[in-house]
């Protein structure tokens, strides 16, 4: 059910500043920026990677088995402040340089591991700068798809974007899975350096900075109402705020935490603490399984379903599904087989659900002038609180004798489910007290009714 209202006739016609209608005037000059587009994606691509490099470190045995639970914890949440830090950027300094910085700084992270590439300290300040920059890249990212796409093509771009982070994950894991782990790293590094220097070169020359946000720095209604026309080209429905930024950052956050501890959780430290047969095949699984689910569901159903709605499905089926894979793992004590590996490749059903959902929401509810440090600070609150409860789990529920898996699988699944039952939760609350974003300009944020 969609609460979306019916367009008033002020939000029907959308005047510029010569009186005429800024509908079909600015249709033929504004276009999808498709070569940004990709430089964007790029950027996506790295962070996928970078956000691998931990995990990888821990499960190919690069890093000491006393510091693997530093390996799966410690980038996310170094990338929760370096998110913090590419908030303000995009804010003060603009989308584009804070794309292109944050894009620069993970060639410094690869360089310090490539000079001390047997020095575990070396590593972990490695992968915490990498991280740090390529979580950080996010927020401008999300800024400039949300301000350079029609409102009717948003939803689709903003998801299908962020889904090269899923296919960097996959690509990162592959030569474990053929037997070659001992190229994975190598194979990171490549990713590593050539994404960002992809992203660098074409994000120079292609990503324009945001108009909306030059609009708005300005101050000027008459620039900002003709900017976001020529961003939407057509006039469309203004999103209608139902609550204050506070309340929207925490529900953001709220949802952003237990989709990034499902994300993680399954992805990267079940397998390892648990399954270790699949923990290079989970990965690949969740990689290209949510990539491909990500680009579908990008592609032809997030413009055709409300936001609402697929907040309900996304943390309604994570809750369900991780419900199923905890039952049958108390029930069987399995901890391999085809069965097993069914039920956790199916989870990443709801993970991408999820990750589309936080895509979408997290750009669409903040006025444009404070969206980056809004997104980064709820993005920041994400990582680390995820990034700790992660780190948690994999520390004091890490079974080291056959004994202990059970008991210890049962601890770590109830723990999750609460987390999940949040999410559930927090998405129903958004169903009946938020607003709808899909469809809708954005200009409502900026724009005084």
């Amino acid at each position: 059910m969609s609460l979306s209202k019916e367009p008033d006739k002020k939000d029907q016609r959308i005047t510029n500043a010569s009186g005429k209608s800024g509908a079909n005037q600015v249709q033929t000059k504004s276009r999808i920026p498709w070569l940004a587009i990709f430089a964007l994606a790029m950027g996506m691509l790295v962070y996928g990677v970078a956000e691998s490099y931990g995990p990888v470190f821990a499960i190919t045995s690069i890093i000491p088995e006393q510091y693997y639970y530093l390996s799966l914890s410690a980038g996310f949440i170094a990338g929760g402040f370096g998110a913090l830090l590419a908030g303000y950027m995009t804010d003060y300094l603009g989308r584009r340089k804070a794309f292109l910085i944050t894009a620069a700084m993970i060639v410094i992270g690869i360089a310090i591991y490539l000079a001390a590439p047997n020095n575990a300290a070396a590593i972990i300040i490695s992968f915490i700068l990498v991280g740090m920059a390529a979580i950080g890249a996010e927020t401008p990212i999300l800024a400039a798809i949300s301000e350079s796409v029609p409102a009717k093509y948003r939803g689709n771009l903003l998801v299908v974007v962020q889904n090269f982070g899923n296919i960097g994950v996959a690509l990162v894991f592959i030569p474990a899975l053929l037997g070659f782990s001992s190229i994975q790293d190598e194979v990171a590094y490549a990713l590593l350096l050539l994404a960002p220097l992809i992203a660098l070169i074409i994000g120079f020359f292609s990503v324009k900075e945001s108009v909306p946000w030059e609009a708005a720095e300005k101050k000027t209604p008459e620039s900002v109402t003709e900017a976001w026309q020529k961003v939407d080209q057509e006039a469309v429905e203004h999103v209608r705020p139902t609550m204050g930024v506070p309340m929207r950052w925490f529900l953001i956050t709220l949802i952003g935490i237990v989709q990034d501890v499902a994300f993680v959780w399954i992805t990267y430290d079940i397998g390892f603490l648990y399954f270790t047969d699949y923990s290079s095949v989970v990965p690949v699984i969740g990689g290209f399984a949510m990539a491909i689910l990500g680009i579908l569901f990008g592609i032809f159903f997030a413009h055709k379903i409300s936001r609402k709605n697929a907040a309900l499905l996304a943390y309604g089926s994570q809750f369900i599904l991780w419900l199923l894979l905890w039952a049958y793992v108390a029930a069987t004590g399995v901890t391999s087989g085809t069965v097993l590996l069914a039920i956790i490749a199916i989870q990443f059903f709801a993970v991408e659900l999820t990750w589309g959902v936080r895509a979408m929401l997290e750009p669409e509810v903040f006025p444009t002038i404070s969206r980056g440090r809004w997104v980064s600070l709820a993005r920041t609150f994400v990582w680390i609180i995820a990034g700790t409860i992660t780190m948690v789990l994999s520390i004091y529920f890490y079974p080291t004798s056959p004994s202990q898996f059970t008991p210890f699988f049962n601890y770590s699944s109830a723990a999750v489910a609460v987390v999940f039952l949040i999410g559930l939760l927090a998405s129903v609350y958004w169903y009946y007290k938020g607003f709808e974003t899909g469809g809708k300009s954005l200009a409502g944020h900026d724009i005084k009714a």
